[in-house]
């Protein structure tokens, strides 16, 4: 789905928060977070379609939102994105072969998913004539496209896109005018984090871990013996110094070391691309002692998102926060 109109409101679901960010002219004017009603999202599934849809429209009337054109991030849970190198054919055949390149990740009938790729190069042989394609694809259940599109409808907003994070981001380092060197983006949720590696504007990876924030809340609760729900207020007003307990700096650190074999995996196999900082982004980033942490422990330096703002962001204010769904909405 494509075709969006000068304005536009990018839409990126996190666990425990909503980021919007509004396109008019080219430009991000606005960012909206907002957290989620709990129990709305688990494991990045929306469990209920009817109540998201009457949290959207509760949120447009509030923030006075006149866009109604929305654009929809989706992170690797939920759309498949890979690098994939086929020999070279026409865009017929294309569409017809890429479901099997999703062999080994979807399940259920192919006819059950849509498909899309873009050409990131073409690959010639020594007479110059095309050999083969390398291409970045991607695959979503067409059930999920329908519930979105429902539930937006719903809510007074036409969904009109959907990108998998890995393409918000590479909207994000277009727009920057940055693609002349390798990007590290380091997406700090609560849930999770991901560690999303570009050569330029080129997807490479994507590495998942399987803890977020949330472990930090979970040693919080542990430490004083609290409910969780309080330890997230600990976490958030970093109350009685909490980040600063000795089991947080033992999850900061695990969190390090997987970023740095991450890191050291894709310059091994990348050799004269190596990458020279990590971009952070996501609601971890309000936590000092885990960036303190991670910038002391990482040998690349560590950087926020302005580089990928020059020119697209009004305001920076919440733009970090709200990197995909501001990629979103530039698609």
């Amino acid at each position: 789905m494509s075709g969006l109109k000068e304005k536009c409101a990018g839409f990126d679901f996190g666990s425990r928060y909503l980021h919007v960010a509004v396109r008019e002219r080219g430009r991000i004017k606005r960012v909206v977070m907002e957290a989620l009603p709990e129990g709305l999202i688990r494991d990045g599934r929306i469990l209920s379609y009817e109540a998201m849809s009457d949290f959207l429209r509760d949120i447009r009337k509030r923030k006075k939102f006149r866009v109604r054109e929305a654009a929809l991030s989706l992170p690797p849970s939920l759309c498949y994105c890979r690098r994939s190198r086929v020999p070279y054919m026409s865009d017929e055949q294309l569409r017809f072969n890429l479901p099997y390149e999703f062999r080994d990740y979807i399940t259920g009938d192919k006819n059950d998913y849509f498909f899309d790729y873009t050409v990131v190069e073409t690959i010639t042989g020594e007479d110059g004539a095309p050999r083969e394609l390398e291409l970045v694809a991607a695959a979503v259940a067409k059930s999920l496209v329908r519930d979105y599109e429902e539930m937006f409808r719903h809510a007074g907003f036409r969904l009109k896109t959907i990108v998998p994070e890995e393409l918000a981001y590479i909207n994000l380092i277009r727009r920057g005018a940055c693609e002349n060197h390798s990007h590290c983006i380091l997406d700090i949720g609560h849930s999770g984090i991901r560690l999303y590696v570009f050569n330029g504007d080129r997807y490479e990876s994507v590495r998942a871990l399987d803890f977020g924030c949330a472990s930090l809340v979970d040693v919080i609760a542990d430490h004083y013996n609290i409910d969780v729900h309080v330890a997230q207020t600990y976490l958030a007003e970093n109350y009685d110094n909490a980040t600063r307990l000795p089991a947080c700096e033992a999850v900061y650190s695990d969190i390090a070391l997987e970023v740095l074999k991450a890191v050291n995996f894709f310059n091994f196999n990348n050799r004269g691309v190596e990458l020279s900082h990590i971009h952070l982004c996501g609601g971890g980033t309000k936590n000092e002692a885990l960036v303190e942490a991670l910038r002391a422990a990482l040998p690349m330096p560590l950087e926020d998102m302005s580089e990928f703002w020059p020119d697209a962001v009004e305001t920076a204010e919440g733009a970090d926060l709200a990197a995909a769904a501001a990629g979103a909405a530039m698609q």
